[in-house]
């Protein structure tokens, strides 16, 4: 089994703003998930890095800065790991990782400029 996301895209209106991607564990495994983005001067996560236990969703805080309107990727990386793992960095470390990655395509209908400050 694996993880199940509400979306393959957020859709901004706007330069800046903040929406929310649900990310539900629904098997008996635990999870580290890790969170990257192509434009890291722009979004942010919240959480960026953490563990989704069995039976949890986790919600992850997406947060656009005021920028140019363009398209941008975020990837969510993830692995099944065991209950004794304490830091979800340190297992992407590890040399046998092999996560799996859902992308979720930043797309934007709005202004092609960011307004000036």
């Amino acid at each position: 089994m694996s993880l199940t996301f509400n979306t393959t895209f957020i859709k901004w209106t706007a330069p800046e703003g903040q929406d929310t991607l649900k990310i539900v564990n629904d098997s008996k495994s635990r999870f580290a998930i890790k969170v990257k983005t192509t434009n890291v001067d722009t979004y942010t996560t919240t959480p960026n890095i953490d563990f989704i236990e069995p039976g949890f969703t986790l919600i992850l805080v997406v947060c656009r800065k005021k920028s140019l309107m363009k398209e941008d990727k975020l990837g969510v990386s993830y692995l099944e790991v065991s209950a004794d793992v304490k830091d979800a960095a340190e297992a992407f470390k590890q040399p046998n990782a092999r996560p799996n990655i859902f992308m979720i395509t930043m797309k934007c209908d709005g202004p092609g400029e960011a307004a000036p400050q």
